[in-house]
């Protein structure tokens, strides 16, 4: 079994911390919310919309800046490889 593929906390959508958000309680559509401890903000990984959400794009650069695959960027910060992908196309059209 691969190790790598374990569940852990999500990277916070705020502060960037990966080692400090729990689990807290579930949003108005019944989705998992997560609780920041460093920023004491709390957010969702799945939304039914996330639109263009600024902190999400912010990080995914980040991170491939950081040399992560796609894969590792979604898996880390749960967010779907369809999104990542579209954000990692438009960071490298606009450079």
């Amino acid at each position: 079994m691969n190790n790598c593929l374990k569940k852990i906390a999500p990277i916070c959508h705020y502060c960037g911390g990966n080692d400090c958000t729990k689990k807290h309680g579930v949003g108005k559509a019944g989705l998992q919310r997560y609780y920041c401890v460093n920023c004491r903000k709390t957010f969702q990984t799945t939304y039914i919309y996330k639109g263009k959400e600024q902190n999400i794009a912010v990080q995914i650069e980040r991170l491939w800046e950081q040399n992560h695959t796609p894969e590792q960027i979604s898996f880390e910060m749960q967010v779907r490889l369809s999104r990542v992908k579209a954000h990692i196309k438009e960071l490298e059209n606009t450079n």
